[in-house]
C-alpha cells in the first residue's frame, strides 16, 4: 500500500482540491485497500500459487476503487450511464469531479497491472448490475426471496470482480464457490450493519427477520454448503484445509452477532423497531465477544 494507493493519495491530496473526507480515505486504504489483497492472498492459498506482485498491485487498486464506486453510486447522484462509461471506457477526460478522477486513476492503474482487462471489465459490469438491483432494498414491496437473490448477487459479484484479476480460468465449481463466499460475506455484513440499515430503511435478511433462529439456520446452511463445495473442489487437500480454516475464522464471527440478536427476541419474536443501537450493534472488540468467537471457531475445528 505504501508504494501504491497511499503514495497516490498523498499526491492526490497535494495537487487537487477535493471534498473527500478522512472517512473516505480510510475506507479506500485500511478497509478495501487492505482487505481486498488479503482476499486474493487467501484465494491463492487455496489454488496453491503464491500471489504475484502484479496481482497484488491490481487488487490493491481494485480495492481502492470499491468504496469510491459505491459512494458514486449511492451518494453523489451520478447517473448510471456515466458510471457505465467509466467502467467500460475509463479515461480521465470523463471525470466530472475529484471523486471521479481518483476512481478512474485507480481503475486504470489496476487494469494496467493485469492481462485480464476484458474479464475485469465484465466483472465490474456485474457489480454495477448488482448495485442497480440492490436499489430495490428500499422498496417495502420487495419480497424475502428477492432479498435473498440480491444478497447473493451483490456479495458474489464483488468476490468475482476481485478474482478476475488473478491468473487462471474460472471454472463452474470455482464460480459457485466464490458466489457462495460472497453471499456469506454480504449476509454477515448485513448482520453487523442491522442498526445502520434499519435507520436507512434498507431491507436485508437481517432487518426483515422476525426469527433469529430461522436466520441462523439460513446462515449456517449457506456456510455448510460452502464448506462442502470446498471439500469437493479440485484443489490440493492441504490447501483446502488451510483455506477452510481461514474461512471458518470469518464465518464464526457471524454466529457471535446472531447470539446477540437472538437474546433480544421476546416470546420467540424479533421486533427490530423496538431495539436500541447498543442492543443491535455487535462489538467484536469486546473481550466476551472475542472469547465467544474463539469458542465457535474451536468447535468448528474440532468437527472438521
Amino acid at each position: 500500500m505504501q508504494h501504491t494507493i497511499l503514495s497516490d493519495l498523498e499526491d492526490f491530496k497535494r495537487t487537487n482540491e477535493h471534498d473527500l473526507t478522512e472517512e473516505d480515505f480510510e475506507k479506500i486504504t485500511f478497509y478495501y485497500g487492505l482487505a481486498v489483497p488479503v482476499i486474493g492472498e487467501l484465494y491463492c492459498l487455496l489454488r496453491g500459487f503464491k500471489i504475484s506482485h502484479a496481482e497484488r498491485n491490481a487488487l490493491t487498486y481494485l480495492g481502492g476503487t470499491t468504496g469510491l464506486f459505491d459512494d458514486s453510486f449511492d451518494k453523489t447522484g451520478t447517473s448510471k450511464e456515466h458510471l457505465k462509461e467509466l467502467i467500460n471506457n475509463p479515461s480521465l477526460e470523463l471525470a466530472r469531479n475529484t471523486r471521479d478522477k481518483l476512481l478512474i486513476k485507480f481503475y486504470l492503474k489496476s487494469l494496467n497491472q493485469s492481462p485480464f482487462v476484458t474479464r475485469i471489465k465484465q466483472a465490474a459490469n456485474s457489480v454495477f448490475d448488482a448495485q442497480v438491483l440492490s436499489k430495490k432494498q428500499t422498496d417495502i414491496a420487495t419480497s424475502a426471496q428477492e432479498i435473498v437473490d440480491i444478497t447473493r448477487q451483490k456479495g458474489g459479484a464483488s468476490i468475482l470482480f476481485y478474482r478476475a484479476a488473478l491468473e487462471g480460468e474460472i471454472n463452474e465449481t470455482e464460480q459457485k464457490l466464490l458466489l457462495n463466499i460472497g453471499f456469506i460475506g454480504q449476509l454477515e455484513n448485513d448482520l453487523f450493519d442491522i442498526y445502520k440499515d434499519r435507520e436507512d430503511g434498507i431491507r436485508t435478511l437481517a432487518t426483515i427477520s422476525k426469527s433469529i433462529p430461522a436466520l441462523r439456520t439460513q446462515y449456517q446452511s449457506i456456510v455448510s454448503e460452502t464448506f462442502l463445495i470446498i471439500d469437493q473442489a479440485n484443489f490440493p487437500k492441504a490447501n483446502k484445509r488451510k483455506f477452510a480454516r481461514m474461512l471458518a475464522a470469518v464465518t464464526t464471527r457471524g454466529l457471535v452477532c446472531l447470539d446477540q440478536l437472538e437474546k433480544l427476541e421476546h416470546k420467540g419474536v424479533f421486533e427490530l423497531s423496538r431495539y436500541s443501537r447498543k442492543q443491535l450493534v455487535c462489538n467484536m472488540g469486546a473481550p466476551k465477544n472475542i472469547m465467544c468467537w474463539v469458542v465457535y471457531y474451536l468447535r468448528w475445528n474440532a468437527k472438521a
